[in-house]
């Protein structure tokens, strides 16, 4: 009697703790929320991004060179000052970038924005990098400065954390996700300017004497520095327990 009082008594603490961690994992993924995610399958090939701003450009979701599943995001040029990207709409000043690239060999190829302005051209007050022959840069306002090496003609995934508070952005890089959220980071990098607001506005694809097309896939953007917790399906796509948590999955 008493042995089977006590195996009922630890019975009941061990589903405790279970229930606990569970509600504790549920209100934890909850909370990161996430503002784009998509690996450009739902849009039409040859056409640019639908519900993106869209600022001249030879930008177009392609099938031709693509790191997951059949589609991707191709930057192929445009005249200086074109650029496309999702409007961001959050009160977090931390916003963290991610998604695989493919940067051609042939030179310059497009900038990448994380803009606290209101204007998707606007270029002050943001995280402002650029791809250029075999190497990452960041430009500080004076200067073109290099972030790192970065290897051309193959994919790679990318991995970006900008704090609009502080004006400053954290870079990661590697072969694969798992390999880029381990990687040394260059921590600390500067915005081209000061924040011009207290949030991200937009992820912007932007062109500036571009002449080597990029490609980019997997594309997902969310609140906060702490990596989110992803899984990956049978088709090789991201997935998030985010996604599958809101839609009670």
């Amino acid at each position: 009697m008493i042995q089977d009082k006590r195996i009922a008594f630890y019975q009941y603490i061990l589903l405790t703790l279970v229930v606990g961690l569970s509600v504790a994992v549920v209100k934890t993924t909850i909370a990161q929320e996430v503002y784009v995610q998509t690996g450009f399958e739902e849009f039409a090939v040859g056409e640019q991004p639908d519900d993106w701003e869209v600022a001249g450009g030879q930008f177009e979701v392609t099938k031709d060179t693509v790191k997951t599943d059949k589609r991707a995001l191709a930057i192929l040029g445009g005249g200086d000052g074109d650029g496309l990207g999702p409007p961001i709409e959050t009160e977090n000043p931390i916003i963290s970038v991610e998604f695989w690239i493919y940067i051609e060999s042939g030179g310059r190829s497009f900038n990448l924005k994380v803009a606290s302005a209101d204007n998707i051209g606007e270029n002050t007050g943001c995280t402002y990098i650029n791809w250029n022959a075999d190497m990452v840069r960041l430009y500080d306002g004076a200067a073109w400065q290099p972030i790192g090496d970065f290897e051309t003609d193959t994919w790679k995934y990318v991995r970006i954390v900008a704090n609009v508070d502080k004006s400053e952005f954290d870079f990661y890089v590697g072969d694969n996700r798992n390999d880029a959220l381990g990687a040394k980071a260059e921590k600390g990098l500067p915005f081209r300017n000061a924040a011009l607001g207290p949030v991200a506005k937009w992820v912007v694809f932007y062109v500036w004497g571009m002449t080597a097309p990029g490609y980019v896939d997997d594309l997902l953007v969310y609140e906060g520095e702490a990596p989110l917790d992803l899984a990956v399906d049978p088709n090789g796509k991201l997935t998030t327990l985010w996604g599958r948590v809101k839609q009670g999955l």
